[in-house]
């Protein structure tokens, strides 16, 4: 479980009341939050500053793709998770986020469940990644495959409500079948299915949790065909079905005590 108490979140955003807008999100949810952080020389001193957990980076700065230098400087830097925030998703703006290998990102305009749910995902799945980063002592392991099982988890995180196939994935690395479920088990802890199948239980929780989707809407946005499927799965991790837990969630708000 994440220690939001102890988690710190930089928001660089030169938009003043965005900032402050996903400042509120976050402290709400429990983290820690610096926000309004305008340019690229000040998000440096802050990353140096603070060691945050996680960093949400606008791509446009002052007009300028400022972001995706800091992006690049986390990257080469190394420890730390980031998000982009953009309004931009043309071709050539994916292909030089991809080039920076960010945990994910957010196209704009974005909805404070959109910001909650990402994340959470991106902290534990860095938890997970890095944990695992320690594990390993595989001979045919190298020096790029963290990026590229992080370019996977990035594309699972942004795709969490689509269905996901095995072969999608693998058509983002170099790897065929054996070795990419091998890599990404030993690097995550998880085979890809198990992976995929939590996230889209944490995705589930968090739509129960904030929103007044039925449970069986929630399961066919998540891209299960069957709703009594995604049920009995969802008990298998949890121990209750998703009506029960979203009736605990409508209590705990309320201030009520379940059974």
């Amino acid at each position: 479980m994440i220690d939001k108490v102890n988690t710190l979140i930089l928001v660089v955003e030169d938009e003043f009341i965005l900032a402050r807008n996903i400042y509120g999100i976050l402290t709400a949810a429990g983290y820690k939050c610096i926000a309004y952080i305008p340019t690229y020389e000040d998000a440096i001193a802050a990353i140096k500053e603070h060691s945050p957990n996680l960093v949400l980076i606008d791509i446009i700065l002052r007009k300028s793709p400022d972001g995706l230098r800091i992006g690049s400087y986390l990257h080469q830097r190394g420890g730390i998770p980031f998000i982009y925030l953009t309004s931009l998703y043309d071709k050539n703006t994916v292909l030089e986020i991809k080039q920076t290998f960010p945990y994910g990102y957010l196209v704009k305009p974005f909805k404070p469940i959109d910001i909650t749910t990402t994340v959470e995902l991106v902290l534990n799945n860095f938890r997970h990644l890095k944990t695992d980063t320690h594990r390993i002592s595989a001979p045919e392991v190298t020096d790029d495959i963290p990026f590229v099982i992080k370019k996977v988890i990035a594309y699972i995180n942004d795709n969490i409500t689509e269905k996901l196939q095995l072969e999608d994935l693998m058509g983002l690395t170099r790897w065929k079948k054996h070795n990419f479920i091998k890599l990404f088990t030993q690097y995550t802890g998880e085979t890809p299915y198990q992976y995929i199948l939590k996230g889209k239980i944490r995705k589930c929780m968090a739509l129960l949790e904030t929103t007044d989707m039925s449970a069986n809407d929630i399961a066919f946005e998540l891209g299960f065909s069957s709703y009594s499927s995604f049920n009995k799965l969802f008990k298998k991790m949890t121990g209750i079905t998703l009506e029960e837990y979203k009736r605990r969630s409508r209590i705990a708000k309320s201030g009520g005590e379940t059974d």
